[in-house]
C-alpha cells in the first residue's frame, strides 16, 4: 500500500525483568551487619569509640565493595527476545512492502515511463537515475521494507537536466567614435534560465511510488540582454575584421589603435564576443591549411587565446609591415607585428573581453 507520509512504526513489547537476570547468590554476606543499625551505634558509643568503629566500618565497607565488584553478575538474555531498535520509515513519501517482494517493487518503480520536458523539449530520465531517488529501509523482524523517495536526490537530477538550458545573456555593445558616429560592435542576445523546480520535484516525489508513469515539466525563463558601451568593461579589445583595425579600451577610454591582419577568406576569424582564457609568451603553432595540407609556424610570440580551436591575438614576424591593415592572411587568428603584440599581451590580463565584428 502507498502512503504519502511516514508509515506507522512497529511497536515492540516492553522488556520485562525475566529478560534480565542478575545473579547475586555468590556475593558474600560478610560485613553486611555493620550497616543494620547505624543510629543505634551512634547513640550508644562515645565519640572516641565511634571514631574507632568508623575505621572498622570503613575497612569492612571496602571489603564489601570489593566483594560485590568481584562477584559474577550475569545478564542473561534469551536470543529470541533480544532487544532491537526497529528500522524506521524515513520522513516523506514511503511505501511499505513485504521484504520478499522488495526487489520486484523497486524494479516496477524504476521501469515506469517518466516524461520530463524542459521548456517544452524532452529530456531523457533513465532507470538508474530513478533508482538513485529511492532509499530502502528493511525491518527484518517485521518482515517488511519501507521504500522511501528522496526529494533532495530528485532536485539534484532536475538541476542537472536544467544545465544545458541555462545561458547568460550577451550584452549589446555600442561604440561612439571620435567623429560622432556610433556602431553596434556586438549584437545583444537574450539568455535563459530554468525556473523554480520545487513543483516538479514534489510532483515526482508524490507520484513515483505508484509506478503508473508520470510527466513533469520545467519552465524556462528568458533573460534580457543589456545595452552597454565600452565603459561597462574594465578592459576591452575591439577588432574590425573588415577595416583590419584593433582598438583597446580601458574603462571606456580608448588607449591604443593598431592595424592588424585577420583571417583569410577561406579561414575567417570567428565573429562574436569572447574572453581571453590563456596566455603564452611563445609557442610553435601548427595546423591545417584550407586545402588540407599541414603548416608549422615556429616561435610565435605574445599569444592571447580567446576561443577554443586555436583562435588568438598574437605576434606575426613572417609578414611584411605593409600587410597589416591591408590584407587578411591568417588561419583565423588576429595578428599584428611582434612589438605591438607584446604591448597588447602586457596590457590585457586573463578574462579581458575580445569583440570581433565586421
Amino acid at each position: 500500500m502507498t502512503t504519502p507520509v511516514a508509515a506507522p512504526q512497529p511497536v515492540l513489547a516492553a522488556p520485562t525483568l525475566d529478560d534480565v537476570q542478575l545473579d547475586f547468590e555468590k556475593v558474600p554476606r560478610r560485613g553486611r551487619a555493620f550497616f543494620t543499625y547505624p543510629l543505634e551505634v551512634f547513640h550508644r558509643y562515645s565519640v572516641g569509640a565511634f571514631a574507632l568503629l568508623f575505621l572498622v566500618v570503613g575497612s569492612s565497607a571496602i571489603t564489601v565493595g570489593g566483594a560485590y565488584q568481584s562477584a559474577r553478575i550475569t545478564l542473561a538474555t534469551n536470543s529470541s527476545n533480544t532487544l532491537r531498535i526497529p528500522a524506521q520509515p524515513l520522513r516523506g513519501p514511503n511505501t511499505i512492502v513485504a521484504l520478499a517482494s522488495t526487489g520486484e517493487t523497486v524494479q516496477r518503480i524504476i521501469n515506469q515511463p517518466l516524461s520530463l520536458t524542459v521548456g517544452g523539449q524532452p529530456v531523457a530520465i533513465n532507470a538508474d537515475t530513478i533508482k538513485s531517488w529511492l532509499q530502502v529501509v528493511a525491518n527484518h523482524k517485521q518482515g517488511v521494507a519501507y521504500i522511501h523517495v528522496n526529494e533532495t536526490a530528485i532536485g539534484k537530477s532536475l538541476d542537472e537536466a536544467a544545465t544545458p538550458f541555462t545561458k547568460a545573456a550577451s550584452d549589446q555593445v555600442t561604440v561612439t567614435y571620435s567623429d560622432g558616429s556610433s556602431s553596434v560592435i556586438a549584437t545583444g542576445k537574450n539568455g535563459s534560465k530554468v525556473g523554480d523546480t520545487t513543483a516538479a520535484r514534489q510532483q515526482i516525489a508524490q507520484s513515483l511510488l505508484g509506478a503508473k508513469g508520470l510527466q513533469a515539466n520545467l519552465p524556462v525563463e528568458s533573460l534580457a540582454f543589456a545595452a552597454v558601451t565600452p565603459a561597462a568593461f574594465d578592459k576591452l579589445i575591439e577588432v574590425n575584421v573588415v577595416s583590419k583595425q584593433m582598438w583597446l579600451y580601458d574603462k571606456g577610454a580608448l588607449t591604443h589603435q593598431y592595424p592588424i591582419s585577420a583571417g583569410a577568406a577561406a579561414t575567417p576569424t570567428p565573429i562574436g564576443q569572447f574572453k581571453i582564457y590563456s596566455k603564452l609568451a611563445v609557442q610553435d603553432m601548427k595546423g591545417f591549411n584550407a586545402d588540407g595540407s599541414k603548416y608549422l609556424q615556429p616561435h610565435v610570440r605574445w599569444i592571447n587565446y580567446f576561443l577554443p580551436g586555436g583562435y588568438a591575438v598574437h605576434g606575426n614576424y613572417w609578414r611584411p609591415q605593409s600587410w597589416f591593415g591591408a590584407i587578411n592572411s591568417s588561419h583565423g587568428c588576429v595578428s599584428l607585428p611582434d612589438s605591438q603584440a607584446k604591448e597588447v599581451y602586457d596590457w590585457a590580463p586573463l578574462g579581458t573581453t575580445v569583440i570581433t565584428h565586421a
